[in-house]
């Protein structure tokens, strides 16, 4: 029974970790822009884009290439690419699952 309990609570919490690493990843993320670069979708996220934004920036000529990350969804208009971020979230919240599992077989061989 406590197994079970501890398998749930396990399976929740690496859901949310997953979540929360793959929902932060574009504060991190830039992209070089160059003057090929489309800048009407500027994507981001880690490893895979996970937003699109529609940017109205028009960049000077010598200005680049140029580093530019996230920019305000206010005033760009901010698609979520709902594939990417599914995929994403499961394949991390295995990966924590995985290893919250491993630390607890650890855990329990050392005891």
């Amino acid at each position: 029974m406590l197994e079970k309990v501890l398998r749930h609570r396990l399976l929740l919490v690496s859901i949310l970790i997953g979540w929360i690493e793959v929902t932060i990843t574009p504060f991190f993320d830039s992209v070089t822009v160059t003057p090929d670069y489309d800048l009407t979708k500027h994507r981001l996220g880690l490893p895979l884009p996970i937003i699109e934004q529609n940017t109205w920036l028009t960049p000077l000529e010598d200005a680049f290439p140029f580093e530019l990350g996230l920019v305000s969804p206010l005033e760009n208009p901010t698609q979520i690419l709902i594939g990417n971020y599914l995929f994403l979230v499961v394949a991390a919240a295995c990966a924590v699952y995985v290893i919250l599992l491993s630390i607890v077989s650890l855990y329990r061989r050392a005891r």
